[in-house]
């Protein structure tokens, strides 16, 4: 190795370690319930800090995951996928929706405009959420195999104490071999 090289590479070793110039990203929550990003402090932007989400939880099965989704992977039934909505609306929590969501071929604002939707969903008191399928399950016919739910609905308290009832029906998608939710 040449010695400019060497004296440069000493140089670079001996040298202090630049500072970090990245500040702490605040989370905040507007009055109206949107979520503000900033590097101001919530009080500053007229909003209060938003609450850490919950840890994850196990599931009836035993399992956790970084997401608290019910099982580890995808939802291999629609039961499986109704117990992760179910768990992901009763703990307010809109990320553990989104892994539940099928996001193939959604853009970038089509994509921010669903999380927007969804975490007004998770805001809301969950009050039901069941399966429901295009026409009543068939009666149990030892050859035929049970036809699947098509939609998964769920039904909600007004937000803030708001009066009424709000209902949402995701559409069921089955895609490899996982089931998920759409909007």
């Amino acid at each position: 190795m040449p010695r400019f090289a060497r004296l440069l590479l000493l140089a670079a070793l001996l040298a202090p370690a630049a500072p970090a110039s990245a500040q702490a990203v605040n989370r905040c929550v507007d009055a109206q319930g949107r979520s503000v990003f900033s590097d101001q402090s919530c009080a500053s932007q007229d909003a209060r800090p938003r609450e850490a989400p919950k840890p994850p939880a196990d599931d009836v099965h035993g399992f956790t995951s970084g997401t608290g989704t019910t099982a580890p992977g995808c939802a291999r039934t629609p039961d499986a996928l109704l117990d992760g909505v179910r768990g992901a609306l009763e703990a307010h929590d809109v990320n553990r929706l989104a892994t539940h969501y099928h996001w193939a071929g959604t853009g970038a604002r089509a994509g921010r405009f669903l999380m927007d939707e969804l975490e007004a969903i998770t805001a809301r008191p969950l009050a039901s959420a069941e399966l429901v399928w295009e026409t009543p399950p068939p009666e149990a016919s030892p050859d035929a195999p049970p036809a699947p739910p098509s939609r998964l609905r769920i039904e909600q308290s007004g937000a803030s104490g708001a009066a009424g009832a709000v209902r949402t029906e995701f559409l069921l998608r089955r895609n490899a071999g996982c089931w998920w939710i759409e909007l």
